[in-house]
């Protein structure tokens, strides 16, 4: 995933406050640099103190000083920030361009309106095709890899989720003597299953969507879909229980059912937030590495959680 450092240019206009116009304009033709949106005015420490724009600049008269200048404040990134999440800032700002500093405010260089707008195409294309179906990362199939290809492009993720089916039933059968007891448990199986699964499922297209468009802090994200997952798990549950104690009119049951829902409902919220946001810091697309761990690992919990409850209440 390409980063501020990826579209940056070091050699950028710079210039202290207390400069004159004529000396910067001297200093700018000497050095012929690569951007020159904007003149950076930086103190004695190299640090960033503001900036000229170079319409102003050229507009001024040769004996102003440039602290008398200044334009609005510059965007500030850094190095490591996401080049996308960058692009998306100085349009938001209205910006022509963004300088990038380091942890101490140092000027390191800038990135031209140019490559902002290069960036901004190719996530844009990006996201067409990863609506489309198509990963955008990899090419698209030749005709030569027929059968073949597409089998050993669908299997890994098959063979991941065939994995976690077989550990799912690992933890069923830890419970065996309770569905031996109560045969009922396993008719809603599925359910429990099901709903943390749609549940799952709607964070992370949510969550992925976010993504796309910037940064998403992580505490922000699991307080919200916490909170969010309680309110859901909650209401899905009581309605589910209500059901039961109508239709079957066993109070325990439906307890362990209603409960077990509002449970997984949380789990399933707080997992499909980290998992995406995990793979953003690794560099993988959440796209595509977020839907089958995701599942494999909440229908683990889910049938953990279910029959774990049901052992304790019944």
């Amino acid at each position: 995933m390409p980063t501020a450092a990826d579209l940056m240019s070091q050699e950028v206009p710079r210039a202290h406050p207390t400069d004159t116009v004529e000396a910067a304009l001297a200093a700018l033709r000497r050095s012929r640099p690569e951007e020159a949106g904007h003149l950076y005015l930086v103190d004695d420490q190299s640090r960033l103190v503001g900036q000229v724009p170079i319409e102003a600049l050229i507009l001024a008269e040769p004996g102003d000083r440039l602290d008398g200048l200044r334009g609005d404040p510059p965007v500030e990134v850094h190095p490591e920030d996401n080049a996308e999440s960058v692009a998306l800032t100085a349009v938001e700002r209205h910006d022509a361009d963004v300088a990038v500093v380091d942890a101490r405010r140092r000027l390191i260089g800038a990135i031209p309106i140019g490559h902002l707008l290069a960036q901004l195409h190719q996530e844009h294309m990006d996201d067409l095709l990863r609506m489309g179906g198509v990963n955008p990362a990899h090419p698209l199939p030749s005709t030569q890899d027929g059968i073949s290809g597409s089998f050993k492009a669908r299997m890994p993720w098959l063979l991941l989720g065939l994995g976690g089916g077989w550990l799912a039933a690992g933890v069923a059968s830890l419970f065996e003597a309770a569905l031996e007891r109560e045969i009922v448990l396993a008719f809603f199986l599925p359910l429990v299953v099901y709903m943390a699964d749609a549940i799952g499922t709607q964070t992370e297209t949510i969550l992925v969507r976010a993504l796309a468009c910037g940064k998403v802090p992580l505490a922000k994200q699991l307080l919200r879909e916490g909170l969010l997952g309680l309110l859901i798990g909650g209401t899905i549950g009581a309605m589910a229980a209500a059901g039961l104690l109508v239709f079957d009119g066993r109070g325990s049951l439906a307890v362990v059912v209603g409960l077990t829902l509002a449970v997984t409902a949380l789990a399933a919220t707080l997992m499909a937030s980290l998992l995406p946001l995990g793979f953003v810091r690794l560099g993988a697309d959440p796209a595509l590495a977020s839907g089958p761990i995701a599942t494999v690992l909440q229908d683990i919990l889910s049938v953990g959680v279910y029959l774990s409850i049901a052992t304790a209440l019944l």
